[in-house]
């Protein structure tokens, strides 16, 4: 059964009893990172958004006002210019035949009496209904002191109309003989200025949405180095704990017989030295594979005879009461014979402890051909399952159900670091075989 969750994408998550080893630390630590860098691009981004199109909309309104009072100026001044008398008598022929009277600007026309105004033109556009008082306080206003007016009117203070009134004047006289109040429309430019806002909301949202997506790639791009060198840290303390504790409890184990049995030191001292010699080797190729890893030394490449190396690990890892049954032909091997020996011992010590049946000893018989040059390594074990086997490397992980550590995760990658592979097959008479298998020479 195969169970999925989300964390940021999704992850295979597999059924119990195939659970793979708890990942690393360092991929937590980066992850949060890597959210906490996106969340800043994505705030500073948002932020930078925000004021620029607060300002831009604060441009556009102040072009807007600026455009409209400038249309009610050239109108007013327009209307009052085509106004004339004859005669005594005021002339509105040129209003009616001028544009001014069929545009989107309302014009009114207020011509003095001996002791009032008087409306005597009215082109109220398309512009809602202004309140004949309200049009004539400032025109009595422009009459009164023959200065023009410009503000604001209308009942709907979120959205008022402006207004513009000039007075014109007497053309012998020279005196003021009326008003021109004029009336703009900002239907056009308030749609312009809510198209541009709304132009701004969704280019603002798109460009954040990129900026996370790219501020998220260039984060984990920028932290794969530092991701690389934790990874290649928690790996090389995980390897060197699993392949210095065996020879560790060796050597305690053997010296506390030596102290309590005298007759047995010898031996003993002989196992201490034989189990030092091979904590040294260990530290050694971990040493190795921590400068491989980082890039600090090339792959070491000579011939040697791995029939001869393979039957040297094997007689050392598998002592009474267990069996070793080797079967080997000559065969030259070309790699560094220090990373061979750890793989084969990985290979060999976990067909010796979980490869046999309950408490009875473990029976492991070692193989080695040639074309190419391949070690077996086969064990009397109840053998694995079928998802195990496809992916071996969670066999020896820990807190797998038939796994022990990282033994056949160093001998695969061994394997791999050669140009070879590791694969674990079920034998059909019982039992697992793990094979090496390494390039020709």
């Amino acid at each position: 059964m195969i169970r999925w969750r989300w964390r940021w994408r999704w992850r295979w998550r597999p059924a119990r009893g195939q659970q793979a080893a708890k990942p690393l630390q360092t991929a937590d630590r980066l992850w949060n990172l890597r959210i906490r860098l996106t969340a800043l691009v994505m705030a500073i981004n948002v932020v930078g958004l925000a004021g620029m199109g607060a300002v831009a909309l604060l441009v556009d309104e102040r072009q807007r006002d600026e455009v409209v009072a400038a249309e009610l100026r050239r109108t007013a001044s327009t209307a009052a210019a085509l106004l004339y008398y004859d005669s005594g008598a005021l002339q509105l022929d040129k209003l009616f035949d001028n544009a001014v009277a069929n545009g989107t600007t309302a014009v009114y026309v207020y011509e003095a009496g001996r002791a009032e105004l008087s409306l005597v033109f009215a082109y109220p556009a398309r512009l809602p209904v202004i309140s004949p008082d309200v049009l004539l306080a400032p025109a009595r206003t422009v009459w009164s002191t023959g200065t023009e007016i410009a503000r604001p009117v209308g009942e709907d203070q979120t959205d008022p109309t402006p207004l513009l009134a000039v007075p014109f004047e007497h053309a012998i006289t020279g005196a003021v003989s009326g008003a021109v109040v004029v009336l703009g429309d900002t239907g056009p430019a308030e749609s312009a200025n809510q198209r541009l806002a709304l132009a701004l909301v969704v280019g603002g949202v798109t460009f954040t949405v990129l900026a996370c997506a790219g501020g998220y790639l260039l984060a984990r791009r920028s932290t794969e180095p530092i991701a690389d060198a934790l990874n290649q840290q928690e790996r090389f303390v995980a390897d060197a704990a699993h392949e210095l504790r065996t020879p560790l409890t060796v050597i305690r184990a053997v010296s506390e017989t030596a102290l309590t049995e005298p007759q047995r030191r010898p031996a003993a001292l002989r196992q201490v030295v034989r189990s030092a010699d091979r904590l040294a080797d260990s530290v050694s190729v971990l040493l190795t594979r921590a400068q491989l890893v980082a890039g600090l030394r090339d792959l070491r490449r000579e011939p040697f005879r791995l029939d001869q190396l393979a039957e040297e690990v094997l007689s050392d890892t598998v002592q009474p009461p267990h069996t070793a049954m080797p079967d080997t032909m000559p065969v030259v091997a070309s790699g560094d014979p220090a990373l061979i020996r750890i793989a084969l011992r990985n290979l060999i010590q976990n067909a010796v402890q979980h490869g046999r049946v309950a408490d009875q000893p473990a029976e492991v018989r070692l193989t080695v051909t040639a074309d190419p040059p391949t070690v077996r390594v086969r064990d009397r074990g109840g053998g694995l399952s079928e998802a195990v086997v496809d992916a071996p490397e969670q066999r020896f992980r820990s807190g797998a159900e038939d796994g022990t550590g990282l033994g056949l995760s160093i001998a695969s990658w061994v394997a791999e670091l050669h140009g070879g592979k590791v694969r674990l097959v079920n034998v059909a008479d019982g039992g697992t075989e793990a094979r090496l298998r390494l390039p020709d020479p």
